[in-house]
């Protein structure tokens, strides 16, 4: 929550350039206009709370504009964003009001995707990790009624270019989510989670699994600027890399 109370206390929005700033100072206006209860405000904020607001506004800057692909935002979606907001982020209500207000405020604006991805980029490209993170969870978002729909990969296409993330990081993460969400997960699946083939090695198997348990481990990106909201979705995909290694391992020894 400390975050948030500097993006209100400390007027952040209005010192970051670009659309994320321009994003907080309309998510907070619209907050301090609706009935909801907002957190109580404080004078300041320091490095850490500024990155994680920025973080947590990308974020749902771009899920808005995800969620308006085709053209419009139908209740499906709608409900979708508010089963990640609670479910995969766990937000309060307080932190849930901020988020919609900057999806709400996002998916009407003039800005593109393309270019809430490019600042997103040029703020944190140097750190690949969480940009992975940052795409794991558009991923995530995009793939939230079952089906990758052609608007909504152009826009992960200009997020990876954006973000600089590699081609082979990009497959290896669409492999993984694409098919993801079907009721069953086949061992084809568990390979893709890992970003391994079929016929890798014992050793080759290790290796990524442990790369992937660093990408998602908790303890390593929180101090990278992770918004804490984030670290039961970082929790979640862990366990789902887990999941899948102890699925290889156990098959190899059949």
């Amino acid at each position: 929550m400390g975050w948030l109370s500097g993006v209100i206390g400390g007027g952040l929005g209005a010192m970051i350039a670009g659309p994320f700033g321009a994003i907080m100072g309309a998510a907070i206006g619209a907050s301090m206009g609706s009935s909801q209860k907002m957190p109580q405000t404080r004078g300041g904020f320091n490095p850490s709370e500024q990155r994680q607001a920025i973080f947590f506004t990308a974020a749902f800057s771009m899920v808005g504009k995800l969620a308006k692909a085709d053209g419009r935002v139908c209740p499906d979606e709608i409900a979708a964003i508010e089963k990640i907001s609670k479910e995969a982020l766990g937000l309060d209500q307080q932190t849930r009001a901020y988020a919609i207000n900057v999806f709400s405020q996002a998916k009407d604006s003039a800005e593109t995707f393309a270019d809430y991805a490019r600042q997103f980029g040029n703020l944190f490209a140097q750190d690949q990790q969480l940009c992975n993170f940052m795409m794991s969870f558009l991923f995530e978002v995009a793939m939230a009624d079952g089906e990758l729909h052609p608007q909504e990969e152009n826009m992960l296409l200009e997020a990876k270019t954006a973000f600089r993330i590699s081609e082979a990081v990009y497959q290896s993460l669409r492999s993984r989510y694409v098919g993801l969400h079907s009721s069953s997960v086949s061992l084809k699946k568990h390979y893709e989670n890992l970003g391994v083939s079929s016929s890798a090695t014992t050793a080759e198997i290790k290796k990524a699994y442990r790369q992937k348990a660093t990408e998602f481990h908790p303890d390593k990106i929180e101090g990278k600027g992770l918004p804490p909201e984030f670290i039961k979705f970082a929790n979640d995909q862990l366990a789902e890399i887990n999941a899948s290694y102890d699925a290889i391992m156990a098959a190899q020894k059949k």
